[in-house]
């Protein structure tokens, strides 16, 4: 039984995705091969990684059947350090020469899994640090839902690796289906990739995961996830404050990361807001509850306000240049 938990998640008998012309059929989709270690290839994305990346990839070497890590233009000593990771079994190197985006990134490294006959991705920031059974749960995700030909992504429930919280409650469920999940922790089928095409290259990094899922779901298909939590995880620089006798975090992303948070956020609800209305306005509530703590506690105020502001701009005008 698959729970369903929330404006996040979704039971998977409670909508019908219209059908389009392009949309897969049951009669089309192929079903995949189970993601077992020998299906699966890991995707890592590297920028300046920390000294602790040798450990995080040998946690996940071990559950796959290889690892390709994608580093996107680190400067000289991290990249020895990366080829030194790449003198173990079962480790590729892409070395780009610049920072061609977390998007293109995760292409690349699908694509190389892809043409080395592997079924499955799974995809990883450079700073998640995965659990001893996180194969196993995804698989067994997999296994367990009874539409698995239209599987697309199976996300990771994650414990936060600053505060010790859960992202989701686990509840009694084993998986749950969800709207989106996060890139990191993903196991993308290369099938389902194929079929709708890849990560948006011209996001460049953030809300590459929303658009996905939520093609992904455009197309038919369905997004999952554990409930179990199987990774540690985090997102910016986390730090927490009290406002109103509550608890709230904030990310501490760069002022460039808001530009980009806000342009694709734009792009999002524009192209979104007639299929997934439900996630858009969930979105829109949390995106605005995110600029005050900005506002409030976090650094640099001005100058990321005045990046939000340019990039809903050119998210009204549907500019995706990059910055």
């Amino acid at each position: 039984m698959f729970k369903n938990s929330s404006n996040l998640s979704i039971s998977f008998c409670s909508r019908v995705v219209p059908r389009t012309e392009n949309s897969p059929s049951v009669a089309t989709l192929i079903m995949p091969p189970q993601p077992v270690a020998q299906t699966i290839c890991a995707v890592v994305v590297t920028y300046y990684p920390d000294p602790g990346i040798a450990d995080r990839i040998e946690k996940i070497r071990k559950q796959v059947g290889q690892t390709v890590i994608v580093d996107n233009g680190s400067p000289s000593s991290s990249v020895e350090e990366i080829k030194q990771i790449g003198e173990q079994p079962g480790v590729h190197l892409i070395l780009n020469a610049s920072n061609q985006g977390i998007a293109s990134a995760l292409n690349a490294g699908a694509r190389w899994a892809a043409s080395q006959g592997y079924r499955w991705v799974l995809t990883l920031d450079q700073d998640t640090a995965v659990g001893p059974e996180m194969v196993d749960s995804l698989s067994g995700v997999f296994r367990s839902y009874p539409s698995s030909e239209r599987v697309a992504v199976i996300g990771s429930n994650y414990r936060h690796k600053v505060t010790g919280k859960v992202w989701l409650d686990e509840g009694s469920s084993p998986a749950r289906e969800m709207k989106t999940v996060l890139t990191s922790g993903s196991l993308v089928s290369l099938d389902a990739f194929e079929a709708i095409g890849g990560f948006r290259d011209d996001f460049f990094i953030d809300c590459v995961d929303h658009e996905y899922c939520l093609r992904a779901r455009a197309r038919g298909y369905r997004i999952l996830m554990t409930s179990k939590p199987v990774m540690e995880h985090g997102m910016g620089f986390l730090t927490e404050h009290r406002l109103l006798g509550r608890t709230f975090g904030t990310s501490n992303h760069s002022p460039l990361r808001r530009y980009f948070v806000a342009r694709n956020s734009v792009i999002l609800v524009r192209e979104f807001l007639s299929t997934e209305p439900e996630w858009v306005l969930w979105y829109l509530w949390m995106y605005a509850k995110s600029i005050l703590l900005i506002c409030l506690f976090e650094g640099e105020r001005i100058s990321k306000v005045k990046n939000t502001i340019r990039g809903c701009i050119d998210g009204i005008l549907g500019r995706t240049r990059i910055v």
